[in-house]
């Protein structure tokens, strides 16, 4: 994801069906616009456990 230029922004947890399987997301975003301060809170609005990964935001990938 970061790769194409996607940026880590936070972790939620969320039941998924059909299994009722407890699951851990990772929202990745990419502003078209050039607004990298924007970010999407559905998701961290919603969860009722949502948190930002350290090791996930400071991890740095190889560039291609």
């Amino acid at each position: 994801m970061r790769q194409i230029g996607m940026k880590y922004q936070y972790s939620y947890e969320e039941q998924w069906q059909p299994k009722d399987l407890l699951v851990t997301f990772r929202l990745y975003q990419l502003n078209l616009d050039g607004n990298g301060s924007r970010v999407y809170q559905k998701y961290w609005n919603e969860s009722a456990v949502h948190f930002v990964e350290e090791e996930v935001s400071a991890h740095v990938f190889p560039a291609l």
